[in-house]
């Protein structure tokens, strides 16, 4: 049996599935085990994709398709009746690519940690870590905006890494979140140069 496909059905799949094709197929690999069997899968998505009556529902293409891909590998778990402890575990992350509440509560609080250990560096080594690594100036650009040697940037770089890593290496976690609450101002500093 023939499929007759969609021309406005090719043209949505393009636009909205073959930029995220690659990162789709790299997921399925680790799920699949082997890049024979994601390649299998992604072609019966597509399938599935092609099958289906409308797509003028879809919101969020990247979650219709990484849903799609979760509900085939379930539907071939079952029909093999074996389900591996570790693509169970990740196929929970298909469905959503977006990182979990969870996940962005850490990743805020890391931050406010981080930009509280660079508010304790010294003045300019502060200045300069924040405006080589924070705002992701070239040396050159920096040196110019502090009125310094572009050697002086380098230096006071390497210096705010290792400070950074010494502290990091003394403050247990109960001190580091006893300094963000000190240091909140250091989050809310968005200029570069204060």
């Amino acid at each position: 049996m023939q499929l007759k496909i969609d021309p406005d059905r090719v043209a949505w799949v393009s636009a909205h599935v073959i930029p995220f094709e690659a990162e789709m197929r790299t997921r399925l690999r680790r799920l699949c085990g082997s890049a024979a069997e994601a390649d299998d899968l992604m072609q019966d998505v597509y399938h599935r994709l092609l099958q289906t009556e409308s797509v003028a529902h879809v919101r969020e293409p990247r979650a219709f398709v990484m849903q799609i891909a979760k509900n085939l590998i379930i539907d071939r778990a079952r029909r093999d009746a074996v389900v591996q402890i570790e693509a169970a575990a990740t196929i929970e992350h298909l469905a959503d690519p977006e990182p979990s509440p969870e996940r962005v509560a850490m990743a805020k609080a890391e931050l406010k940690w981080v930009l509280a250990m660079i508010g304790n560096l010294p003045d300019r080594c502060k200045q300069v870590f924040r405006a080589r690594r924070l705002y992701g100036m070239s040396q050159f650009d920096t040196a110019q905006c502090l009125q310094v040697t572009e050697n002086v940037v380098e230096k006071e770089t390497i210096r705010g890494l290792k400070l950074l890593s010494d502290m990091i290496a003394r403050v247990g976690a109960d001190e580091a979140a006893q300094l963000t609450q000190t240091r909140q101002g250091a989050a809310a500093d968005k200029k570069p140069y204060a």
